[in-house]
């Protein structure tokens, strides 16, 4: 019991990116985005947000928020988490709406997050996003 529970910490820790990210596609709060980002990031993005790129994380979040203006997310899953000691890769399923049109669009985003060093008294790596990729499905 105790080690399924270990390991179900441990899993949640490597999400660490979900809340924030969560939080800025569900309530439309980007700047949310801020702490979870690298200074710089590249950015490979299909319609209906369509950024590529690199972009510093102010460029990014300005412009993410602007193109998701006209959308909503529908359904947010998380589905893989693929962890190395210092690089993860997530993905996550979206079912985007369009607001006006009421059209949806199943979109995925991949996000490649790197970890600095353990830092504060939790000593935890602290993963931030160099790298996200969106595919229109």
């Amino acid at each position: 019991m105790l080690k399924t529970l270990l390991l179900l910490l441990q899993i949640t820790q490597n999400y660490l990116v979900m809340q924030p990210l969560q939080e800025a596609v569900q309530n439309r709060r980007f700047e949310a985005l801020a702490p979870i980002c690298r200074r710089s990031l590249v950015l490979n993005m299909e319609d209906p947000i369509e950024l590529r790129g690199t972009m510093s994380r102010e460029q990014f979040i300005a412009e993410f928020a602007s193109r998701f203006a006209a959308l909503s997310a529908e359904t947010v899953e998380w589905s893989s988490l693929q962890v190395e000691e210092d690089i993860a890769v997530q993905s996550l399923n979206l079912i985007l709406e369009r607001r006006i049109a009421g059209t949806r669009i199943f979109y995925k985003l991949i996000l490649f997050m790197s970890a600095d060093a353990p830092g504060g008294a939790s000593g935890e790596k602290e993963w931030k996003l160099f790298y996200l990729r969106g595919i229109k499905m």
